[in-house]
Order: structure tokens, then sequence, then C-alpha cells
């Protein structure tokens, strides 16, 4: 049976570089122990390859400096045969480093560092921190990438231009040579955050009395799945350095350490901002007391705080929550039929009751009690509705079926400020405009004041028409740019059950003609069917275009009308109606048979004609209302009108 060695020398002859051969030799033995350890023949200890060298012959004739200087604002390739040298200072063992082989030039107290870029995987393996490597330059590419040099392969964008990227593993073994010493001890150079320069990105560095920044306290070392997490660090100057950390990394679900002490990492730079990367946790020794004597827990400790004293918090301006609190309060939002988003839901203890914002969806329902952890949230306002904001879901600590506070009654006369983001329940209201659907906003009215109600264009009961009667709503006071609505949650917050009550006491206008005649003969009667006089103002004769709901064509009334008496309003080219004109408008009465016809007062529809979608209800005819319609009607019923032939106008202007 052949010995391992006769088969080394087999595979990797004599004729190969050193480097080359000392990395064929490396890959089978590990081969072996790789096959040995899953056939279960060999004990826990693990024993790294041993190494065999001939590289005395490769000599460093350049430093990192030196390379440096070949870079003029664009992507080279190195032609000439540069050779550097350098010690190993970075790790991928724990996976935080992925791809970069980071150097300084020296054990101790270096003056430079570099970065190559290999698509090696388990690079640790070959190149464990303190080895002595030999980089031979020609034919790796340079560049400099958001402030950082660095050499490797080469990738072409997607413009064109050239960017450096990791070296193909089938290259790695003509570029990079291992030295013979054994590795040595890197001694990381002390120093603090505002003494930072360029000259040592690539090298080992400590920071003493470090700690991580209240606002990343209690949270892993980075978001997992992400390529990397910002976290910040702080010293008692209270300068600030980012830690960056990969969301691949073994230690990413840890939790940052509360205390403080030294960190040791490579120091990197993206733009124009320092960052550290360590190698695993034990680069992290935060055990001493923090900046101030300040003592964090990460153990939520149970509910310590109400709604009403997390908004008392807020003055104004945003403010990042550093105190370990917690809240215990019910979901009174209801995330089933989409009223609100998917990432927000409204709380309400005894107190008050607040939106909370998460990070990502959450799967709490109406009437949940939920307590929930506010340690580094934000207190904000967005559009002068008060918010809670960057709650990850693992701050929520428990959810269990409760039971939903009783809503307040109130008034529209009320103070809303004091009710926003609570349920309440109005009684004896109606929807200014019945008939409409839920979509966008709505008026809601008790015939004295008004409230605006709000419904999202993706709730699930955003098409269906509103109530045509009366009666009470339970909703959720909101607040949009200094104004106050209500937002139901579904239709069940609806009782209307009364009829309708017509808010203007019977003293309204009606449209009692409609003529659609050739060309340009399109005329509108308005009748006065109550007994006193009309001021005409705030009254607004409206169509849309193709029957889609939007009246954004008006002409605007004016003047008087008596009791019984009729204004006739014309199109501005209308020629076959010889009596009295009231006033004309191009656009207003610019129907053509398929535009809604409404009057309007005080933007509220009072008077309707026509059929939504496009429907060719009014074409090319005369519509007379009845005599014995008296009211007007919002929503239009054919069967209060007679139809006449096209440019039959013999009745207008006579009731």
């Amino acid at each position: 049976m052949k010995k391992l060695s006769e088969y080394i020398m087999f595979i990797c002859p004599g004729h190969m570089s050193s480097g080359r051969a000392y990395l064929c030799r490396a890959w089978i033995k590990l081969s072996v122990i790789a096959t040995i350890l899953i056939s279960g023949c060999i004990d826990n200890t693990y024993k790294a390859p041993a190494t065999s060298c001939e590289e005395d012959s490769l000599k460093a004739n350049t430093t990192f400096a030196g390379i440096r200087e070949l870079y003029k604002d664009e992507v080279i390739r190195i032609t000439e045969d540069l050779i550097i040298e350098g010690y190993v200072i970075s790790n991928d063992k724990t996976g935080n480093f992925y791809g970069t082989l980071h150097l300084q030039d020296q054990p101790e107290h270096p003056k430079e560092g570099f970065q190559v870029d290999i698509d090696v995987r388990d690079y640790h393996l070959l190149y464990p921190v303190g080895k002595k490597v030999l980089i031979r330059l020609k034919g790796m590419y340079l560049g400099k990438s958001r402030g950082v040099f660095k050499a490797g392969g080469v990738f072409t964008n997607a413009g064109g231009t050239l960017s450096v990227g990791r070296l193909p593993a089938s290259q790695v073994n003509e570029h990079i040579f291992v030295s013979c010493d054994e590795p040595g001890e890197i001694v990381p150079e002390m120093t603090t955050i505002e003494a930072l320069n360029d000259e040592m990105i690539n090298t080992l560095i400590q920071l003493n009395n470090m700690e991580i920044s209240p606002e990343d306290m209690c949270q892993p070392y980075a978001v997992a799945g992400e390529n990397g997490t910002d976290r910040v660090l702080r010293d008692c100057n209270e300068q600030e350095i980012i830690l960056r950390n990969s969301g691949y990394a073994d230690f990413q679900p840890e939790i940052l350490p509360r205390g403080n002490g030294t960190v040791t990492a490579v120091l990197g730079k993206y733009n124009n901002k320092y960052q550290l990367i360590i190698r695993d946790t034990n680069d992290i020794k935060l055990n001493d007391g923090r900046c101030g004597g300040v003592v964090y827990s990460c153990n939520p400790p149970g509910a310590n705080a109400t709604l009403g004293y997390v908004r008392a918090m807020y003055q104004g301006k945003a403010v990042n929550i550093s105190e370990n609190i917690k809240v215990r309060a019910t979901v009174i939002s209801d995330r089933n039929f989409k009223n609100t988003d998917s990432l927000t839901a409204v709380i309400q203890d005894k107190t008050s009751g607040i939106v909370c914002e998460f990070t990502s969806e959450h799967a709490l329902d109406l009437g949940d009690e939920v307590e929930l952890t506010l340690l580094n949230t934000t207190l904000e306002e967005i559009n002068d509705l008060l918010y809670i904001k960057n709650i990850p879901p693992e701050n929520i600590i428990s959810a269990v079926p409760g039971t939903l506070p009783e809503p307040e009654s109130i008034s529209l006369s009320d103070s809303l400020n004091v009710y926003e983001s609570r349920l309440v329940t109005i009684g004896n209201i109606q929807f200014e405009t019945p008939g409409v659907t839920y979509s966008g906003i709505q008026t809601l009215t008790d015939c004295t004041d008004e409230l605006k109600m709000f419904t999202r264009e993706e709730a699930v009961f955003a098409g269906d028409t509103v109530s045509s009667k009366k009666g009470s709503i339970t909703g959720i006071i909101s607040k949009n740019k200094n104004e106050y609505h209500l937002r139901i949650r579904n239709p069940d917050d609806i009782y209307f059950t009364e009829d309708y009550e017509d808010c203007l006491g019977g003293t309204n206008l009606m449209i009692t003609e409609y003529a659609e005649g050739s060309g340009y003969n399109k005329y509108i009667e308005i009748y006065n069917a109550a007994d006193v006089n009309i001021d005409m103002s705030g009254y607004v004769l409206g169509r849309d275009y193709d029957g889609d709901g939007n009246y954004e064509y008006t002409l605007n009334l004016s003047g008087n009308i008596a009791p019984g008496e009729i204004a006739v309003y014309a199109h501005s080219r209308a020629e076959i109606f010889q009596g009295e004109i009231t006033d004309t408008h191009g656009s207003a009465l610019g129907f053509n048979g398929n535009d809604q016809v409404v009057l309007m007062k005080n933007n509220n529809i009072i008077d309707h004609m026509g059929i939504p979608g496009g429907e060719n209800w009014g074409v090319d005819k005369t519509l007379r209302r009845k005599t014995d319609i008296s009211v007007p009607n919002i929503s239009y019923n054919e069967n209060e009108w007679e139809e006449y032939p096209q440019d039959n106008i013999s009745g207008l202007g006579i009731r």
C-alpha cells in the first residue's frame, strides 16, 4: 500500500512552484483528514496539516505604499513582477470576514496595511493570523473602492467599467505564497477614535474605554441574513465608530455586551467613515462598568410604564427611547380588514393610545393583550400623528387574546386631541353623502358639526357602499396634517338603523331639467322648491368625465333665487333656447350623455343625475323632472324623470 507521501509526490510534482506545491500538499492532507473524520476513525483533536516550504528565493521587492502609488483613479492590471509581503491579521473562521484577506507590514507597530480579495473559503486554515505571506502581484488587478485600496481579480460592471473582485480559487496558488516561519503574535496598535487615519486602514488596532451605544443595546451583533449590519461603538468622550458585523457570522444572534472595555479589530473604511471588523467575539472585551456608571439590563421588566407616560416623553421632536421600559396594552386595530397597513397596529391602555410601527409585518390581532418592550425604539410624529417607530418584532414579549377597552362616547363638538389613537363611539351621526363607497375620505355629520372618515383603498370593504341611514359609529381617532379624522376597523363598527335626516331642512335647490341636444345645445334647469329665498353662493353645478365620479368641471352659482323661481344654465355656445339664461359655462355644461351631473352645496352633493362608469344614460335626449317631485335626490332615480326627444326644450324655464 502506498504511503500518503507517495501520493502527494505523484499529485504534487516537484517542478511546481514552492507556494503552489505547499497549497497542493495542504489541500490533499486536509482531504485525507476530512475522510478519516467522516469515517469516525479519528479522535476529536484537530491537528493542522504539516507545512513544507521552499520559497526562500521569493523576496519582496516593493511595499504596500509602492503598490498604491500605481493607482491612477481607475482599475489597472499589474504587469510588473512586483512582490509584497505582510502578516495576516484577518480570520474567516467565524464568517465575519468573507473572501477578504487583510495584511499589515509588521507584526507590531505597523506602518500600513493591505487587502487582497480571494475566492477561497476557510482561508484561515491556509493563512492563519500571524502568518507571513508573500503576494506576487503580476497579473492581478489593483483598485480603490470607497476609500480602500485592494488587489484581486476583476469583473466588468454593467456600464463597462472594471472593478476589483475576488481572485479565482484556481489562481490563488499562483499569487499567494506562505512563509516557512511559524505564525507570530500580532500586537494590535493601541489608539483612539480621534487619532485614526487612512494609514491605519487594514491594520489591527485596539480601542480602549469603548461601549455599545444605547441605541444598539440589547440587540444581536447583526440582523440575520444581512450582508452587513452597522452597530455603533462609542467611548467615554462620546466619540463614535461603526462596528460592522455580518448577518452570516457564527456569532450573529448573540446579544451585544453591555459593559465597557477594549475592542480589537481590523480597521476599515466605507466612504468617509471608519469602521471596525472583528474576527470573533474574543476581540470584544466589554466587562467593566459603563461610562457614567449607567447600568443596562436586557431582561425586560414587568410593565413599568403607561402609554400616557410614553406619550409625555415626546416634546415636539423625535425621541430615541433608551429606557428599558415595557408597556401592556390592547390592540384596537384590525389587521385582517387591512384598514391599517401590515406594519402598524394601534394599542390602547387605561391612560391613552398610540400607533406602533414595526420593522416587519406583525401578527397582532384585534383584542390581543400585548406586552411590548420599547428599548431602542423611536417616538416620532408622522403628519402630526404620534408613533412608536422602529419596533423589531422580537420586542413583542407576549400577545394573548384579551378584552377590548370600552369605547368612549363622544360628540363631534368635543375636543378630539385627548382621544388621539383611542377607541371612541359617536352617536346620532350619518354620512353626509350616502351612496358613495368607503374608499378615501367621507364626511360624517350630526347636522351641526362634521368629522372626516378615512378608509384605505386597500381595505377589504373599501369598495362597499356606505349606509344611507343614521345611527352610531365606533372607530379610532387619527390625525393627518393637524386635522383629526375617524378610522373604522371593519364595517361592524357602523350601526345605522334610523332614517336619514335632511340636515338642510328642505331649503335646497334641485335640478328639474337636463337637455343633451345637438351640437353645443346643452342646458340645465335649477328650481327653488322651498318657500324661502335661497342665496346661491356656496352652490356649485358640476360634472365628471365619462362617469368617473371626479367632478372637476364646475360652475359656481351666485345671486338669489326666489321661491318657485327657475334658473337656466347653458353651454357657452348653445343657441336654440331663446329664453332668459342665468349663466353659461363651456366645461361644466359640456356633458355628452355619459357624464354624471351634480348640484353641490358646500362641496357636498345634494342632487345627482347619471350613472357611474361611462354608461350612456343621457345621450341625445331631454329629461324633465316630474312635477310631483319636490326634493332633490343624491342618488339618481330615473323614475323621477320624463324623457323627451333631442332638442325638445319646450318646458325649459317653466315648472
